[in-house]
């Protein structure tokens, strides 16, 4: 795992499916928390690359927190006139080599 100097320095995320199939992947983020038990990260405009291979970038800043003992994961995104939040049915998040990596139970 990480440790405290890991905080402003840069992540990439994928998510799986349950078959074991890639399902999405986003660029760069940058770690804005660490602990034992979740990582949280700070991304804007980040580039998404879709299992079909299309390509788009998110529209607003957000923050995402990522549990190593969780089945869910959420993001906050911060859009002009409000903070809309997201929860994600997921596995425990795991970081392998630079990349934290999860499996995505939504439909």
């Amino acid at each position: 795992m990480f440790d405290e100097n890991c905080i402003g320095k840069w992540i990439h995320v994928q998510s799986y499916k349950h078959d074991g199939t890639l399902h999405r992947t986003w660029d760069n983020a940058m770690i804005v928390d660490y602990n034992d038990n979740y990582i949280a990260i700070a991304s804007t405009c980040n580039k998404v690359i879709e299992s079909d291979g299309r390509r788009w970038f998110t529209r607003e800043p957000a923050i995402s927190v990522f549990f190593f003992h969780e089945w869910y994961n959420f993001i906050a995104m911060f859009k002009e006139d409000a903070i809309m939040y997201y929860c994600n049915i997921a596995s425990p998040s795991l970081i392998d080599r630079n990349c934290i990596k999860y499996i995505d139970y939504d439909l």
